[in-house]
């Protein structure tokens, strides 16, 4: 039996209870006189199209049989025990029917019982990532950025949600019981947090092969804080007082450069723009020969109105962040523990001038 075949069992099945649900009104043995030999009629039409068949409406269908058999039109149901799956299944059964009833809404429904195995893979991999990523698994980890025991438990996690997830959409592995309800409320709950999982998913996975472990990958150039580009730099000496051209260095004497190799694409603010408050450019200063000098602060501004004209424009002073660092009493002492005695700060002993010896005069001869 192949899946065209199974398909079209699943969909007979499921068209018969649809036509007991509308027949739902009149007796249960008048209900199985009526609809005894559907299954297997359906089942032989099938078979004899290599598994293709078109069901219709079951509401026209069992209207049909009401007529046939003489009976009056639907009336109210009086049978309140059908079990809420039953009737669920009986209103997809119709909601199907009419979607059947054009060329485009039987491709349709085909197509998504055919992806269905899409799905139920899905399904595993966002319940497996809803306990991986609080437990601090993810796409990284799966790579080995955490290290080959976490990477085997990562991998066996999702594997064995995901298989679990196809079992469930097979029918196995969940009794009929009560705790069927328990994969519906499983794909409630991966629809609800697929979009919410998907992109930071994506960029995870990307961030995770486009930068293995062992790939080399350094942090981009210039200076950051905290992940963000730092734009300017204003120094304060230690009164508060605002220092105009203060030239920064390392302690091995180089050249703080807020943007690092980027600088040289900027071309004094003409050319590829990095700006500090969104209107404006960064101008370096210039040395004797011309060349950009990068790490005298604070940076001055070129309007990108005057760049986008062709033009040099006004070169203007930043707005500092204070006219005047606030005062915090900054001093190079230690501040004393409460409690502890401050030791007398010794003095030097005074040092005793060694004198020079006198010239001996020469005796005249």
């Amino acid at each position: 039996m192949n899946d065209t075949t199974l398909t079209a069992a699943e969909r007979i099945l499921t068209f018969a209870d649809a036509v007991r649900a509308e027949l739902a009104d009149l007796p249960a043995e008048e209900v199985d006189d009526l609809v005894e030999g559907l299954v297997g009629d359906l089942t032989d039409q099938a078979a004899d199209h290599d598994g293709a068949i078109d069901l219709g409406d079951p509401v026209a269908y069992a209207e049909e049989l009401r007529a046939a058999a003489g009976l009056p039109a639907r009336g109210p149901v009086v049978d309140t025990k059908t079990p809420w799956r039953v009737r669920l299944a009986a209103m997809g059964a119709r909601v199907a029917g009419r979607i059947r009833s054009s060329a485009f809404g039987a491709w349709l429904l085909d197509l998504l019982i055919a992806l269905r195995p899409v799905w139920w893979v899905l399904r595993g991999l966002v319940l497996a990532a809803l306990i991986a990523i609080p437990a601090g698994l993810g796409p990284r980890t799966i790579l080995g950025y955490g290290g080959f025991p976490a990477q085997v438990f990562t991998w066996g996690l999702f594997g064995a949600i995901i298989l679990v997830s196809v079992q469930w959409g097979r029918d196995r592995w969940l009794p009929r019981s009560a705790l069927r309800h328990v994969r519906t409320v499983a794909s409630v709950v991966a629809v609800l947090f697929l979009p919410l999982l998907f992109s930071p998913a994506m960029f995870g996975a990307y961030n995770a092969v486009a930068y293995p472990p062992d790939s080399g990958y350094t942090p981009a150039p210039g200076l950051q804080l905290d992940g963000t580009q730092v734009g300017n730099i204003f120094v304060y000496d230690k009164d508060g007082n605002l220092v105009e051209g203060a030239q920064l260095y390392t302690e091995r004497g180089t050249p703080v450069n807020l943007f690092g190799a980027d600088s040289e694409n900027l071309n004094d603010g003409m050319g590829r723009v990095m700006g500090v408050d969104g209107q404006n450019s960064v101008v370096p200063m210039r040395d004797a020969q011309g060349r950009a000098v990068w790490n005298v602060y604070p940076l001055r501004l070129r309007s990108y109105e005057d760049i986008n004209a062709g033009s040099h424009g006004t070169i203007v002073a930043p707005q500092p962040p204070f006219l005047r660092a606030p005062d915090r009493a900054l001093t190079w002492t230690p501040q004393p523990t409460p409690g502890a005695t401050m030791l007398p700060t010794p003095t030097p002993a005074p040092t005793v001038a060694t004198p020079a010896p006198s010239p001996t005069s020469t005796p005249a001869g």
